[in-house]
């Protein structure tokens, strides 16, 4: 089965070079890498031509699930991976992240390693363990790992559009498109996380208190999506 990897990239011209040489690096090489350049005005565009990967320079709306809309459009693996410019994955993340897919599991992701200060590897600690433990699994779908299979394309690419959405009814502070993704898909078969690999994401909030506040911005937004829908369900 072909395997593709999707970068996508916001002005990372600081992590674009470490995040693409750690898929080309794997230990199970992907067949496709395409990196989507989101309205970019640094030099990750210059930075990725030097490796033997398929850039698209997107110019379009701002927002990241604009980006991952014109990136899905773009590949052709029986198998699809998504990890963010500003992340790299452990050598084994193709590999364990393809035995996820057995019958029934439309969705997979990886534990995600949260680079930063104190507060956040105490977080880094306990969701390690924990996120394969949870019976809520769409609470660990998060953009810089996850992916699907291709013939689920069109559903994927229908619950980003969904999550726009959403995100402009509620005018969130941030964008949860990775949990509403995981919310809107579940409909469709099982989500399966694993720790046995992860990718580190780095974090554009720096320092204890701002660590701390981006935590409660995302639990915050999150309970509003799931008020949100538990009401649209009602009525």
């Amino acid at each position: 089965m072909k395997t593709s990897v999707l970068i996508i990239a916001h002005n990372e011209e600081k992590y674009i070079e470490k995040c693409i040489t750690s898929i080309l690096n794997q230990n199970e090489k992907p067949d496709e890498i395409v990196l989507v350049a989101h309205n970019c005005a640094d030099k990750t565009v210059e930075i990725s031509k030097k490796y033997p990967i398929k850039i698209i320079e997107f110019k379009g709306e701002t927002g990241i699930i604009q980006a991952r809309l014109k990136g899905i459009e773009n590949l052709s693996g029986d198998i699809i991976l998504c990890i963010d410019g500003d992340s790299c994955a452990e050598k084994n993340w193709i590999e364990e992240m393809k035995k996820l897919f057995q019958k029934n599991v439309v969705l997979i992701g990886s534990y995600v390693k949260l680079s930063g200060g104190i507060f956040n590897s105490i977080g880094n600690f306990f969701n390690k363990l924990s996120c394969t433990k949870s019976n809520n699994a769409t609470h660990w779908i998060w953009g810089p790992s996850f992916g699907f299979l291709g013939k689920d394309k069109d559903k994927i690419q229908t619950g980003f559009l969904k999550s726009i959405e959403i995100r402009e009814k509620l005018k969130l502070s941030r964008d949860v498109d990775d949990y509403m993704l995981g919310l809107f898909i579940k409909r469709y078969g099982d989500i399966r996380i694993t720790n046995k690999t992860y990718v580190t994401t780095n974090i554009k909030e720096r320092g204890f208190l701002n660590e701390v506040k981006r935590s409660i911005e995302n639990i915050q937004n999150g309970l509003r999506v799931d008020k949100f829908l538990k009401n649209s369900l009602k009525n």
